[in-house]
C-alpha cells in the first residue's frame, strides 16, 4: 500500500512572496504569489527571470522568493509606463493634426453663376 506524502510548505518571511500561491495548512490564509500578483502563471515567470526580467526575485533555500514591495513597484513602473505612452501618443496626434479647413462651397455654384452671365 502506497501512501502519498504531503510536503509541508512554509510560509514566506514578512514581506516576502514566493513564486506560487500560498495557503496555510488549515485553509485560512492565502497570499498571492509573484505569478499571480503579475497576472501570469508560474512558467512564464521562470521564463522572465531567465531573461532577468519582471521584479527582482532570488532564492531563499530552494525557493524563489521577492519583497512585495519590488513586485509593487515593478507594476507601478509598468502602469507608469503606459500612462506615459498614452499621454505622448495623445500629444503627437494632436501635434499633427490639421486645422479645420474653410469650406468654400461647391464647384458647381462657382460655376452656374459664370454660365448665366454669358448667356445674358
Amino acid at each position: 500500500m502506497t501512501t502519498t506524502r504531503k510536503i509541508k510548505v512554509q510560509p514566506p518571511p514578512d514581506g516576502i512572496v514566493w513564486i506560487e500561491d500560498y495557503t496555510s495548512e488549515d485553509g485560512s490564509v492565502h497570499i498571492p504569489g509573484i505569478a499571480t500578483r503579475l497576472g501570469i502563471s508560474h512558467s512564464t515567470y521562470r521564463k522572465w527571470r531567465m531573461r532577468n526580467e519582471g521584479p527582482a526575485s532570488f532564492y531563499i533555500g530552494k525557493k524563489v522568493a521577492a519583497r512585495i514591495a519590488d513586485v509593487a513597484a515593478y507594476l507601478a513602473g509598468l502602469h507608469r509606463a503606459a500612462v506615459e505612452e498614452a499621454q505622448a501618443v495623445a500629444a503627437e496626434a494632436a501635434h499633427d493634426s490639421r486645422p479645420a479647413e474653410l469650406r468654400t462651397g461647391s464647384k458647381r455654384s462657382a460655376t452656374v453663376p459664370a454660365q448665366r452671365n454669358r448667356a445674358a
